[in-house]
């Protein structure tokens, strides 16, 4: 019989200390304890299957928060029914909640349509903030929802532009203009640290941002608008210029927000520690479709 006990102990060698049931089965076997790692894997299942109404709960808790974040990400699932291995996979990650309170919710789904997200935002109204990709399209139409975007990602794409430079072999006689466009990328981040560094309220920091911040935006994006017009549009430096652009307005709408971060760096980051976990302890070729 399975005890509270042992049950933690096994998940919470496969899901924290990252053991295999493989391994859990050769230690216990050194104890004089014979647990076949079937019968772990069929506790682990019952266990899953039992903590379906806390992911309910978890939903409930993020649709509740003022704020959500999303993020998606590739994953290869072996095993699938009707699926090659090497098919790409996705683990899509939700975030938010009352503050204080945050709760992060991961859901497997075969493909990276933007239905994940739209059957997980049904009825929800408050702020969603997301990366550039096509697939949240939607949410700047949806009712109630202000979608903004991810300041990050924009400057990766110029951060790209001047590691290209760096590894032409030249050396540069003087800045070139993606360190413009970093520049004042790092102006704004530098708001945003001594915001943190006073411990300003979300209505301090919503303030603080329309005061500082919305100037430096204003001033970027005439540069962008100005930039656009002389830069080939097929180069780094104009596909950074352009993505800018396209994902102004969304990325420039967390000034209008005290409760959002610059960039979705947060949710990004949950995401992808939790994946490298899974893989080590042998999770991902045992998921299945919802």
């Amino acid at each position: 019989m399975a005890t509270p006990r042992m049950i933690a102990h096994v998940l919470t060698g496969k899901f924290v200390d990252s053991l295999p049931f493989y391994r859990q089965e050769k230690q216990l076997k050194r104890l004089g304890i014979d647990l076949p790692r079937l019968t772990m894997c069929s506790r682990a299942i019952k266990v899953a299957d039992a903590c379906d109404i806390l992911l309910d709960m978890f939903k409930e808790e993020i649709l509740s928060g003022p704020l959500i974040n999303i993020d998606e990400t590739t994953v290869q699932v072996l095993k699938e029914p009707g699926r090659k291995p090497s098919t790409k996979s996705y683990m899509w990650v939700f975030r938010g909640g009352p503050p204080g309170r945050i709760a992060f919710l991961y859901q497997y789904h075969p493909t990276r349509s933007g239905n994940a997200a739209q059957n997980f935002l049904k009825g929800y109204q408050g702020v969603v903030q997301t990366d550039g990709y096509t697939g949240y399209n939607f949410l700047d139409q949806a009712s109630g929802i202000d979608h903004i975007g991810c300041l990050a990602h924009v400057r990766r794409k110029f951060t790209d532009v001047t590691k290209a430079a760096g590894n032409s072999g030249k050396k540069a006689k003087k800045p070139g203009h993606a360190d413009t466009a970093l520049k004042y990328i790092r102006k704004l981040y530098k708001i945003e640290r001594k915001a943190a560094e006073k411990g300003l309220s979300t209505r301090e920091l919503y303030e603080e941002r329309q005061f500082k911040a919305k100037p430096i935006l204003k001033e970027f994006k005439t540069w962008l608008d100005d930039m656009v017009k002389v830069t080939p549009p097929q180069g780094l430096l104009g596909k950074a210029v352009s993505y800018s652009l396209t994902q102004w307005r969304r990325v420039s709408g967390y000034i209008n927000h005290g409760i959002a971060k610059p960039d979705n760096n947060y949710t990004e980051n949950a995401i992808i520690p939790q994946l490298n976990r899974f893989w080590k302890v042998g999770f991902i070729d045992r998921l299945q479709l919802p």
